[in-house]
């Protein structure tokens, strides 16, 4: 009978590390993903020009155009239909058409979904890709803007800064409210894009001229025209430092306690904040 030393335990194997990359390669990466969204909605909105479809780039993208410093993940685009009966499915398969190389449609991840995600592949490469965001007037009190309001930036039609500015902050009460944990974590990233559109300086002297610039009838419906008002004191509760802003913007809102820190944004993975 052996009467030896029972043989040690197997011990579990060593967590491999996590790898790190260099501040460098972060910049590197982020302007490589930069260049490859801006490469789609150019791509997007050349073609839509092609077929008589007037368009905007709104959300994360025209941040960056305007002069947020955050790298946005993909391209949101709000498309003028001559037509009720052009839906934003319709707008996504004449896009994939019009460039299958380019453009492609993935099924969403709920199954019970009635639309499709399309994306958009690296020229001459499947290995970069990009999501695409189509829209149509009509929803999420998004309007038909008016020609003569399209800022030209870098070549590319944007929303008007007011625009972006008020949907950004429905992203951020949006995601606040959302029932479901990973859109609440979202809200600190909308939170620093907020507070970054107020801090430029072009854009914010040229708001603060206008008269209730928010009641816009062109831009906002009642509904947002309302909810906004709701939306920056809500805001200004959250982060009171940046209040002072939002009045001088001809927002009326009440002394608040004591500023607390400027949000801090956690990166979402694979794109740098």
């Amino acid at each position: 009978m052996n009467q030896g030393k029972a043989a040690p335990a197997p011990t579990a194997p060593k967590p491999r590390p996590k790898f790190r990359k260099s501040n460098a390669e972060k910049a590197a990466s982020e302007k490589e993903h930069l260049t490859l969204v801006l490469t789609a909605a150019e791509t997007a909105i050349n073609i839509l020009r092609q077929h008589n479809l007037p368009a905007v780039i709104f959300g994360s993208l025209a941040c960056k155009l305007y002069g947020n410093s955050r790298c946005p993940k993909d391209a949101d685009i709000l498309v003028f239909p001559p037509a009720d009966d052009i839906n934003a499915e319709i707008l996504k398969q004449l896009l994939v058409a019009s460039a299958p190389r380019l453009f492609y449609l993935k099924n969403a991840r709920d199954p019970a979904a009635t639309y499709r995600i399309l994306w958009f592949r690296q020229p001459g490469t499947s290995r970069r890709e990009t999501k695409v965001d189509i829209l149509i007037p009509g929803i999420m009190s998004l309007p038909r803007v008016p020609l003569a309001r399209i800022r030209w930036v870098s070549g590319l039609p944007l929303a008007p800064f007011c625009f972006i500015l008020l949907h950004k902050l429905k992203g951020w009460a949006d995601h606040r409210d959302a029932p479901e944990a990973f859109k609440r974590a979202r809200q600190s990233t909308d939170a620093a894009d907020v507070r970054r559109l107020l801090d430029i300086a072009t854009e914010m002297r040229v708001l603060q001229a206008a008269q209730s610039w928010w009641e816009d009838a062109d831009l906002f419906d009642a509904e947002l025209q309302a909810d906004s008002v709701v939306r920056v004191r809500a805001y200004c509760v959250e982060f009171p430092g940046r209040a002072q802003r939002w009045r001088s913007l001809g927002f009326d809102i009440p002394e608040l306690d004591a500023p607390k820190p400027d949000v801090t944004v956690v990166p979402e993975p694979g794109i740098a904040a």
